[in-house]
């Protein structure tokens, strides 16, 4: 499928799946509650350092913006799992052994938490 914004991929699918066509004129109301329900649930990653501070990791995103690979927290998860399978599934590193619970960055935007472990490697 050609690349698209949320929206058109949305209706897109609503029309393509019987069970839901119905609710099309509903989408707009549906995607304004999903945004608001997404920011609710945190984000964890990590932040690749090289020993000398000279580089970082950083990936991109389909919405084409760079940032350092992070991702939600499934059901279940903790904070340390999530970052391991995030950062695996983005980079294929695992981070298991390097990441420590006590090097982070957080930060808040809006209502949406991020946290980023700090990993310096060589």
């Amino acid at each position: 499928m050609p690349s698209c914004r949320m929206e058109k991929f949305a209706k897109t699918m609503f029309m393509a799946i019987p069970s839901v066509c119905n609710e099309i004129e509903n989408l707009p109301a549906f995607l304004r509650e999903w945004r608001k329900y997404k920011l609710t649930i945190p984000t964890y990653g990590a932040i690749f350092i090289s020993q000398d501070n000279s580089h970082v990791l950083i990936v991109q995103r389909y919405s084409g913006n760079w940032s350092f690979p992070r991702g939600k927290m499934e059901s279940g998860e903790n904070p340390e799992e999530c970052a391991v399978r995030e950062v695996f599934e983005e980079v294929g590193l695992d981070n298991s052994n390097l990441i420590k619970s006590d090097e982070y960055i957080e930060s808040k935007k809006e209502e949406k938490y991020s946290t980023l472990g700090i990993i310096n490697v060589a």
